[in-house]
Parts: structure tokens; sequence; C-alpha cells
């Protein structure tokens, strides 16, 4: 959509004007600059890419397996203009917020992701699960008791377990880094209580294990990732970092 809506601008087209050129209604083209992503499918845009005479390259390999809470998208030098643009346009559009957050802390500038992110829960209630967002924001500020409330807050209004999950997860990190093993391990134990086969609470508690030397735990989780996820390459990579420093082998799990 970003795409479509910035070589529109390039032709210097009028809603009009690029309406009839791709063989759709002006309100169409309204919705698309909009950014109302619900109203648009896949298949749409990638055609409206061809009519325009545009590349498009098809990416499989980065986002897979994750969950929608904790996925990023490519942010590219127009991406925080673009959705600037969004808001101006429909200021109450919460995903735009959402968007420009992520881009924010993507590209480090976590105080205005964390006023983003505070702003789509402020319009939108059914929104709280950005709490986690904004918590990693936060870590990455080292205002860890800001994070921990975020996490705390989300996890007292049960939310569904995936949610939850991932506020443990958080709250780990946040506790990780201030050499809070112990109740790091805690709260990793809890995300995998609600969910058994949760590859990224497996895979983060595995670094914590190989940090403070744990090989053999380390060595489980990480294997358990691989169980769940055979292609992860960070897992596989751990492994072979932690059996060429201990010198263990498959044999001597």
């Amino acid at each position: 959509m970003r795409r479509v809506s910035r070589e529109i601008d390039r032709r210097d087209w009028t809603q009009s004007q690029a309406a009839e050129f791709l063989g759709v209604t002006q309100p169409r083209i309204s919705d698309l600059t909009r950014g109302l992503t619900e109203n648009f499918t896949i298949d749409a845009l990638v055609q409206w890419i061809g009519l325009l005479g545009m590349e498009l390259q098809i990416d499989t390999k980065s986002g897979g397996n994750q969950s929608s809470i904790s996925t990023w998208f490519d942010v590219s030098e127009d991406t925080i203009p673009f959705y600037t643009k969004l808001i101006a346009v429909s200021p109450q559009n919460t995903d735009s917020y959402s968007k420009r957050a992520q881009a924010y802390h993507q590209l480090g500038q976590y105080d205005l992701a964390i006023g983003d992110y505070t702003r789509a829960m402020e319009l939108s209630a059914n929104l709280q699960h950005l709490r986690i967002n904004r918590a990693q924001s936060y870590i990455c500020l080292g205002q860890y008791g800001a994070a921990f409330i975020d996490c705390d807050q989300l996890i007292a209004q049960k939310p569904d377990d995936e949610t939850c999950a991932w506020a443990y997860i958080t709250r780990a990190a946040a506790q990780q880094a201030q050499l809070d093993d112990s109740a790091a391990l805690s709260d990793y134990a809890k995300a995998i209580e609600l969910l058994p086969n949760f590859a990224a609470a497996y895979l983060q508690r595995g670094a914590l294990y190989e940090r403070i030397n744990n090989y053999k735990a380390a060595i489980r989780d990480f294997s358990k990732v691989l169980e769940l996820e055979a292609s992860n390459i960070q897992a596989q990579q751990h492994l072979e970092h932690i059996r060429k420093k201990s010198g263990e082998h498959g044999d001597d799990e």
C-alpha cells in the first residue's frame, strides 16, 4: 500500500486519475491513501503494482513462525513519512500509530515509539496487547520499572494465552536486564505452561541458560525449538556454539 500510494504521488495524479488508470472507483483510492488495510486483499495490491509497472520481491524467509504481536516489518526511508501522512489525514487511525511506532522502535527512536503506542491504546481499548511492544521500547531505554508496569497490567487483565505468554517473556527480558535470572526463568516457565509449544519462550530461556553456563538445560530448550521449528536458524547457531564451547556432542546430551 505504501509503494502504490507513493507511486500515485510521484505521478502527481488526482485520486480520480489513479482510479481510472487502475480500473477502480475513486473511493477505493481514497481508502488506499488513508491506509485502510482491512479493505484490500494482497491479490488486488499485487495486481495494482503490476499495472503501475513496479517490481515486486516476495520474501518467504523473513517473519515466519512469529506471533503477530511481535512481528516487525521492513522499514525504509519513507515508512515514517508515509504513516505520518496517514495520521494527518485520519487522526483516529490506530493502525497507523501502531505501525509508525514499530518503525520508530526499529530505527532506535524508542521514546517516539512509546508515544505512538500510547496514542494507539488511547484511541482503542482493544489494543492493550500493544503494552508488550511498548514495554520492549521501555526496556531498550533502560526504563525497566515502566516495562514491568505494562507487563503486570496486561497479565492482570487475563487476556488470551498467547498475549499473556508474550507478556511473561517480555517481563522476563526486563528481569534479565536487571540480572534477576531467577525471576526471568520463572516467567519463562509460566509462558511455557500457558503455551507448551511456544518456541519463542524456549529460545529465549535457552539463551539465558547458555549465558549462565547451564549448557544441558540450554541444549534441551534449543532442541525443543528445532522440534517445533526445524528451520530455526537461531536455535541451530546456539546449539553449534554450545557444543563447540563445551566440547559436547550429540551422544553426550
